[in-house]
Order: C-alpha cells, then sequence, then structure tokens
C-alpha cells in the first residue's frame, strides 16, 4: 500500500504517472501518485511491489516515526527468528540440516574431539572435498591439501587414512626416490629432509591480519594431529 503524503505536503509535488497533484508516495521507490489507478500503472511500469525494504538506507532528516516503528518490528523480527532456530537446535540437532553421510562423517570428528565444519555446496571447498567416512569400520579419510610456501607449491592427497603417520604422508614430498616428478619443484625441501620441516596447521578462528598456526608431529597420526583443532572441510 501506498504511503500517504505528511501533513502539509499533499499536491507540493505531482504524480509521477498523469502529473495531477500527488497524494501518495510509494514505500519502496519513494514515487508519488494521486489515485489508485496511478498506483497499480506505477507498479506494473517499474515492476515495483511497493513494500518498503527493511534495511534501505533514510537520510536523518526525513527519519519519521513510520520509519522508527518499521525498525522496531524488524528488530522484533529477527529476535523471534533467533529464537526459533536456537529451539529448533535444541531439539533436533545442531547437524540436523546435513545430508545423512555428511552427518556421520561431522559425529565421527566430533567423537575424535576434531571441530569440522561442513560448508554449504555454493562453497569450492565444499565441492572439492573428498573427506569422507567409511561406514565398515567408520574410519576417516582426509583431503589434504600441501603448501611449500619457499617453493610456491601447492598440491592435494584425495584420501588418506586418518591412522597415516603425518610423516609417512609427507615421503613422497620429502624423500628424492619418492618424489620423481616433483623433484624440480621441491629441491628446497629435499635438501631439508623431514627434520628440516616444520609441518603447520592454519587456526581456522584467526584473521587475515593476524594468522596464528598449530604445530603438528611427523611422528603422529593424522587423527591425533587433528584432535582438538577445528577444520573446515578438510586442512
Amino acid at each position: 500500500m501506498e504511503d500517504a503524503l505528511t501533513h502539509g505536503s499533499v499536491f507540493q509535488s505531482i504524480c509521477a504517472t498523469c502529473s495531477a497533484p500527488s497524494k501518495y508516495r510509494c514505500p519502496k521507490c519513494s514515487v508519488l501518485s494521486c489515485s489508485l489507478q496511478c498506483v497499480k500503472a506505477h507498479k506494473q511500469e517499474k515492476n515495483c511491489d511497493g513494500i518498503r525494504e527493511k534495511t534501505a538506507f533514510v537520510p536523518a532528516e526525513e527519519f519519521k516515526d513510520r520509519h522508527l516503528l518499521s525498525d522496531y518490528h524488524f528488530l522484533e523480527e529477527i529476535g523471534r527468528t533467533v529464537d526459533n532456530a536456537n529451539r529448533a537446535k535444541r531439539s533436533h540437532g545442531c547437524f540436523h540440516y546435513l545430508p545423512p553421510n555428511l552427518y556421520r562423517l561431522k559425529m565421527a570428528a566430533k567423537a575424535r574431539k576434531t571441530d569440522l565444519q561442513i560448508l554449504p555446496m555454493v562453497f569450492s571447498k565444499r565441492k572439492i572435498s573428498t573427506t569422507y567416512i567409511r561406514y565398515s569400520d567408520r574410519k576417516i579419510f582426509w583431503r589434504i591439501e600441501w603448501n611449500f610456501p619457499l617453493c610456491n607449491f601447492s598440491c592435494a592427497d584425495e584420501r588418506i587414512d586418518e591412522e597415516e603417520l603425518l610423516g609417512k604422508c609427507l615421503d613422497k614430498y620429502l624423500l628424492p626416490e619418492k618424489s620423481d616428478s616433483l623433484r624440480d619443484k621441491l629441491q628446497y625441501y629435499h635438501s631439508m629432509g623431514h627434520s628440516g620441516v616444520v609441518v603447520l596447521l592454519k587456526k581456522e578462528d584467526s584473521t587475515a591480519n593476524d594468522l596464528k598456526y598449530y604445530i603438528l608431529k611427523q611422528n603422529k597420526s593424522l587423527k591425533k594431529n587433528f584432535r582438538r583443532k577445528r577444520i573446515i572441510e578438510f586442512p
């Protein structure tokens, strides 16, 4: 519905449709109209639904009581939505929105005290994740991305057994005899070997301006290294 112009402003401007003195202002786009017929014409021509955008910017000099009331109702609506979401979370569990396979994966990680975060499908990291749980023995196989910053080189292993030692996972990258195809790219790391390499896992709650990392242990399994860590899709 169109809002009537405030007292003292009626007929101060003309209707945008027929140029007659205006009586109404569209709450959404502020176009002026003089009658219901012109209101309908405006909505059809501009493809406008006439509903005020609740988060639209309103200059201070134009801010009226109706804007304050609208904002108040908007905040009330947000409060109800949050309250309903919290009740649903308590009733159904916080992972009920996940497909069964991802729910089992997340719960299996939780049992290992690993906080595995599953992203919506619109995220590229979700689309390329190959981390999964094998139902027969409830073992997790991880996709792992390796970044070698001193060589400006990155690669990934699609599915690594969680029981594998971290150091053994790195053999094919750090041992020259096992990485013929990468010999030139990883020559610097070959010269350092396992003992000269520190394996880091980014803390997911750190900011871009203050990156923090966990130091992982090569003599421990992936399962133990990921304990009490938050991982978004894959490490």
